[in-house]
């Protein structure tokens, strides 16, 4: 039988959950300063907070501490393996005693009992909960293991510094960087899910969020996907009288036009209307013809697949505000404005001379018609339970005929358009709107998508049959809003329907239109 006085074993038993300790320690410095954001602690430093400096020492050299951290990790389990161990087993040994065996069993069993009680302490006591502590509250437990472990660092750092080295050479044989010059920059993704998670656990604003998703849009979009195209362009020509020119600026009132000698093709300037202004009032108070030609300002030419970013830097440099948009042909394809690039990224600017908009998605969403929690496994059934919802709100609406017309045309042609989205939709003679229901099936339904993705999120729409043309809208509308990881996000994870409402209405209007 083992026997130990007990003033030994009661020491043992105290160096054993010191050794616990001493492991939970250095686990929580290990995993704060892996946690640890460095551009968070740079922040810190510029404040001047003296255990932000020693941290940005510490992560510039991570492969020296967390070399210090697994000799003091190893340290400690060796020392419980020699002392923890044994004093258990000692402390076990007396309730096998009883048993009917040797006193070599006995002694196995308690070893064998031991070993399982210091396993256990040491994995959750020495790892697992100080790694959960130090994932969460990473700051807070760099600051208070720093000065501890810059120490034991200094105490032990020629074995420490030695066996960095030997790592950093072994790792270079196999052309893999240290951990002190592994890149830490974030990818543009990345930034892009690290902004969404925070829309929605820090209050961080989904006006915001939409806002910074433009801006990183705007970095592949191209001048052709921003311009009024060519058909549309208002411009004076030379080869016009001036009463027909004042129409064209009587008519559309924007402060820029180009200037051509015939036709759009022929641009050969841009004119300002403030130059006009001036040019046109005499010292007698009286008006006089002006001379278009010699009011010309100069005009850039782009191609339509030019960056918009680097337009957004080229207009201010060179103070203009307007240029013509060249096809490789050398025809004219449209003109591209400042305003047109600013609003790529705030969405549609309206002026005081701008017509009303002819309408707006949220003009045509039933609010009452929103369901967050369809639990429905079958499409027809689907969309019979959302046009009951329209039927709700407008009561004059034939929902027999719109179920049909929705469904003929769904069975046809799947509405499915990938990402867990579909938009089944009908055009109906009886109604003078468009009417939009929006379904969220938690559970996902088996449309025939493109991408083989259950459909989670429906949006149902109904357009008069004499205006085709406001279904393409709604439809070009939704495609483009649901083309956005983030919103489709945050459409799934939306609270209730008045959130889901209000998360619409909000990337309608700061989501640049198509």
């Amino acid at each position: 039988m083992i026997r130990a006085p007990v003033e030994s074993s009661g020491l043992h038993l105290l160096l054993t959950f010191g050794l616990i300790a001493l492991n939970a320690g250095f686990v929580l410095a290990e995993f704060a300063l892996v946690r640890l954001r460095a551009s968070r602690i740079e922040l810190l430093a510029r404040k001047g907070q003296p255990m932000a400096l020693l941290l940005q020492d510490m992560l510039r050299n991570l492969d020296v501490y967390l070399s210090a951290v697994q000799l003091g990790i190893t340290m400690a389990s060796l020392g419980l393996g020699w002392i923890g161990e044994p004093a258990f087993a000692r402390m076990l040994a007396p309730h096998f005693a009883g048993l009917p065996f040797s006193a070599a069993v006995t002694h196995g069993l308690a070893f064998v009992a031991a070993f399982g009680t210091i396993t256990f302490l040491h994995i959750l006591l020495g790892e697992l909960v100080p790694r959960s502590i130090a994932i969460q509250k990473a700051e807070t437990v760099a600051t208070l293991c720093a000065l501890p472990l810059k120490a034991f660092t200094f105490v032990f750092r020629m074995p420490i510094m030695a066996m960095a080295n030997l790592a950093n050479s072994l790792l270079a044989l196999f052309r893999i960087r240290s951990a002190s010059e592994v890149d830490a920059h974030l990818s543009e993704e990345e930034i892009r899910l690290i902004l969404g998670a925070s829309e929605e656990s820090s209050g961080f604003s989904l006006e915001r969020l939409m806002l910074l998703e433009n801006i990183f849009d705007l970095a592949t979009a191209k001048v052709s996907e921003a311009m009024v195209p060519q058909y549309k362009v208002a411009y004076l020509s030379l080869a016009k009288g001036w009463e027909e020119n004042l129409a064209v600026i009587r008519a559309r009132r924007f402060s820029r036009y180009p200037l051509c000698e015939g036709d759009l093709d022929s641009v050969i300037g841009m004119i300002h209307v403030k130059d006009l202004l001036f040019a046109s009032w005499s010292e007698g108070g009286s008006t006089r013809m002006p001379d278009l030609r010699s009011l010309k300002r100069e005009i850039v030419e782009v191609s339509p697949g030019e960056s918009l970013q680097k337009l957004l830097k080229t207009f201010p440099d060179r103070g203009i505000q307007m240029a013509i948009v060249r096809n490789p042909t050398g025809g004219v394809a449209g003109v591209v404005t400042l305003e047109d690039i600013l609003e790529e990224l705030v969405g549609e600017i309206h002026d005081e001379h701008d017509l009303p908009q002819a309408w707006s998605l949220m003009d045509v969403v039933v609010p009452s018609a929103v369901r967050i929690g369809l639990e429905v496994q079958d499409r027809q059934i689907l969309i019979r339970e959302l046009i009951g919802r329209l039927k709700e709100a407008q009561p004059s609406l034939d929902a027999e005929e719109a179920a049909r017309v929705v469904w003929e045309r769904e069975e046809k042609f799947s509405s499915a358009v990938g990402h867990g989205v579909a938009v089944p939709h009908g055009r109906m003679a009886s109604i003078e709107k468009p009417l939009i229901a929006v379904g969220r099936a938690p559970r996902g339904l088996p449309f025939p998508a493109p991408d083989k993705v259950p459909v989670r999120l429906v949006f149902l729409i109904l357009t008069p049959a004499a205006s085709p043309v406001a279904q393409l809208k709604i439809l070009a509308r939704i495609a483009s809003l649901v083309s956005n990881e983030n919103l489709r996000r945050r459409l799934l994870r939306a609270k209730t329907e008045e959130h889901l409402v209000d998360i619409l209405r909000t990337a309608d209007t700061v989501l640049a239109s198509p």
